[in-house]
């Protein structure tokens, strides 16, 4: 390949390990319980993971078009109902009014304008699942920030020891 050519991949290059690593910082800096997970062999996604108690378990991953997948698990549905409503999804449905409101049950947006999915499952039993499919970044970062300040106003105690430890 000619020097210009091979000189405009390393720019590309650096440029895309700098937007991931941007996106991977936005997405802690939303959800400070992330932690760094290797990569699967043969898979480019970055993943992070997390095991917080009260506030369930679960995996972020981006992939290589910097497209965001959450899935949550055993998250209290009060989290859930508040972090939702406070971001104000367009239409989620089988919802009238707030999701605080709603039975047990799977509520759903799908953004047509960038085919991501946001799925929330309010569970019978006092817990539920979060699960997001190809997101954007600053979606993706204003449910896991939502969701952070649920937990914390919910869980004070625990979001202030979480804090001391990193």
């Amino acid at each position: 390949m000619q020097p210009a050519v091979l000189q405009a991949i390393d720019t590309w290059e650096l440029n895309w390990n700098q937007t991931q690593a941007s996106a991977v910082s936005a997405l802690k800096s939303a959800f400070p319980f992330l932690a760094d997970q290797p990569r699967y062999v043969g898979c480019d996604d970055i993943r992070m993971e997390y095991t917080e108690s009260g506030l369930g378990e679960g995996r972020v991953c981006l992939d290589h078009e910097a497209r965001v997948s959450i899935e949550f698990q055993a998250v209290p549905n009060t989290v859930i109902t508040q972090a939702v409503d406070e971001i104000q999804l367009p239409y989620l449905d089988d919802v009238e009014g707030a999701l605080r409101d709603a039975p047990p049950g799977t509520y759903v947006y799908h953004c047509e304008s960038t085919n991501a999915e946001f799925e929330f499952v309010l569970g019978a039993g006092r817990h539920g699942q979060v699960n997001v499919s190809f997101a954007r970044v600053p979606d993706a970062a204003a449910v896991l920030d939502a969701l952070n300040r649920a937990f914390s106003e919910q869980h004070p105690d625990q979001q202030q020891s979480s804090e001391n430890a990193t």
